[in-house]
């Protein structure tokens, strides 16, 4: 599966939520998440030179406009690949769910994959059908950058499939009044390691 998606910074968060519901979208869910990176081990491929991510994630589900929804707990293990186009974050994602998280962070380590960063996410997950596709968009919040995003998905089954739904989601980003060019390839872990060394740089 190929994970076609366009990230901009956004600081409206009300504004978009309206101009979803105000398009035909429609809340699902809100989630935090916590996100373990690693490196492969030392002695193979290095994913800062590759541009791959190893992630284990928890994810807690919950609805903000119900009380009464219990927490929803998942773990995941999402292998992604190396971004292909130059102008998303487009890229092959192969994920499986994890009974036990602690665990698959045990063998992980003992294979010797070298744990990178933990990222703390709050997400809106909102869906949207916009030409005849499902498009889901995400409205994230990072402590770690103090920043408001917003992501703009669809999942593919083939490499042919991608220029017809990049097309679909930059097509998508112009009801936000979001210009293509403010769309954002890096992904959150390398924001935030930027931001931690121009920090250094500063002090």
């Amino acid at each position: 599966m190929y994970e076609v998606e366009i990230k901009v910074k956004i600081q409206d968060l009300e504004g978009l939520r309206d101009t979803i519901r105000f398009n035909g979208g429609s809340y699902k869910i809100s989630l935090l998440h916590e996100d373990t990176y690693f490196n492969m081990p030392k002695e193979l491929r290095d994913f800062k030179n590759t541009d791959e991510a190893i992630r284990l994630r928890k994810s807690e589900e919950f609805d903000k406009n119900n009380n009464d929804f219990s927490l929803n707990s998942k773990c995941y293990l999402t292998y992604k690949g190396k971004k292909i186009d130059s102008s998303t974050k487009t890229r092959q994602e192969i994920e499986v769910k994890v009974d036990n998280l602690d665990n698959m962070k045990d063998i992980l380590k003992v294979l010797g994959f070298q744990e990178v960063l933990l990222i703390h996410k709050e997400r809106e997950l909102f869906e949207l059908l916009y030409q005849d596709e499902k498009i889901e968009i995400l409205l994230d919040y990072i402590p770690l950058l103090n920043q408001y995003f917003m992501e703009l998905e669809m999942v593919v089954s083939s490499p042919q499939d991608i220029d017809e739904a990049r097309g679909i989601l930059f097509k998508l980003l112009e009801i936000f009044n979001v210009n293509k060019d403010e769309s954002i390839r890096k992904s959150y872990l390398e924001l935030i390691v930027e931001n931690q060394r121009n920090k250094i740089k500063k002090d």
